[in-house]
Formats: C-alpha cells, sequence, structure tokens
C-alpha cells in the first residue's frame, strides 16, 4: 500500500481504547509479533502524495470537511482474518452510515477517487472497515 492513510482512533478517554490496546498487546504475545500498534479503523489508504501537504500535514487534515465524522458510530460485528498482512486477525466493522460518509469525504483524498461519486462508489463496495488485532 504505498502512499499514506488515515485513520479513526478512539477517544483518548474512552474505555474501550484501553481493551483495544491489551488485546493487541495479548493477541502480539501469543502469536510472536513484535507489532504493536495503536487501535485505529483505516478510513482509507493511498493519499494524495506528502508533497500535497508537504511540512504542514496538521494544516491539510484540518482542511479537509471531515463534518460526516460526527455521526459515526463503531459497530464491531466479528473476529475475521486474511492471508494479508495488514487483515492477519481483525475484528470487522459494520458499514454505518456515518462511517461510510467519513470514509468517502477521505477517499476524496486519493488520485482517482477525488469525484463524489467515484467515492462513495468505493466506500459502498469497496471499503473493508476493521480493527486489526495482529
Amino acid at each position: 500500500m504505498p502512499g499514506s492513510s488515515l485513520w479513526l482512533l478512539p477517544p483518548e478517554a474512552h474505555p474501550l481504547k484501553q481493551v483495544l490496546v491489551a488485546l493487541i498487546e495479548r493477541t502480539a504475545s501469543r502469536f510472536g509479533s513484535s507489532d504493536l500498534f495503536i487501535p485505529h479503523i483505516t478510513l482509507t489508504s493511498d493519499l494524495v502524495p506528502a508533497s500535497t501537504y508537504g511540512s504542514e500535514p496538521q494544516q491539510w487534515l484540518d482542511s479537509l470537511d471531515l463534518l460526516a465524522g460526527r455521526q459515526v458510530q463503531v459497530e464491531f460485528d466479528k473476529l475475521d482474518s486474511e492471508d494479508v498482512y495488514f487483515r492477519k486477525l481483525y475484528i470487522k466493522c459494520n458499514k454505518t452510515a456515518g462511517l461510510k460518509d467519513l470514509a468517502t469525504v477521505c477517499r476524496k483524498q486519493v488520485a482517482d477517487h477525488q469525484d463524489e461519486k467515484t467515492a462513495r462508489e468505493w466506500a459502498e463496495e469497496t471499503y473493508n472497515p476493521h480493527v486489526s488485532l495482529l
């Protein structure tokens, strides 16, 4: 996956954050992995080149219209796994309306997905929201 990604993180004070951190750590230990990461749902990958936001990534992030994110609810579905490095073991999340809206806004920052229709189709058909555990 070339390029950067945008992640949705649990709020710092939310009790689920520490539960997920502990689960990721225990899972990595159980399977002998040294890869640890903060709990997140990837909203999109393959972002515009870093040259787009240069030395001011926060300014670029602040320019995104993320108002759709105010209505995001994350609903866990089930454990799943795939033979893909970033999805070895994960919690599949339901595609709630707010999560799809936020992913659509974020996907518009990817080359060839910048129009609403293309980004929306990606969110409906391709987007696979999940919380990686391993």
